[in-house]
């Protein structure tokens, strides 16, 4: 179905683009933070992987129990310190994108009109509308990678040309 493949598309454009900046990044900047407030690019993407494994407990039904923003950023923000090593960070991430993949790929006509419950009390949607939350979630946290590497110097834009 074309809602799903595009869905699988874009999540692997959006993880894709992560993974390829991350390679990019020199190890002494991976955890590098430009100021103590800041997250780290590795951060960053601790972040967007336990995102995708977050939304994807709720596109399968499970609620995500904070109730705003506000009360999840300290949670997120002490999961995500727990990274320090570029391999564990890595497998971490590419199992979560997998694991997404692996769910978009097994839905059928009839899961897309599914009820799933959004985060922070913002009602419910069926699964066809929030299942390409994922890519859409990382592909958000790219420009902070991106800006992050020009603050320590790098001004490629990593795009191929």
């Amino acid at each position: 179905m074309e809602e799903i493949q595009t869905a699988r598309a874009e999540l692997q454009k959006a993880t894709d683009r992560v993974l390829h900046l991350v390679e990019l990044t020199p190890d002494e900047y991976l955890f590098w933070k430009p100021s103590t407030s800041a997250r780290s690019i590795g951060e960053i993407v601790a972040h967007t992987a336990h995102a995708l494994k977050n939304i994807l407990g709720q596109l399968q039904g499970h609620a995500f129990l904070p109730a705003s923003s506000a009360e999840a950023n300290p949670i997120f923000l002490e999961h995500d310190r727990q990274f320090t090593e570029r391999a564990a960070l890595l497998e971490y991430f590419q199992q979560n994108r997998d694991n997404y993949d692996q769910y978009l790929a097994a839905l059928t006509a009839d899961d897309l009109d599914v009820i799933a419950t959004l985060p922070f009390g913002l009602g419910q949607a069926p699964v066809r509308f929030f299942m390409k939350a994922g890519a859409d979630h990382t592909a958000s946290h790219i420009p902070q990678i991106e800006y992050i590497q020009t603050i320590y110097g790098d001004h490629d834009w990593h795009t191929g040309f």
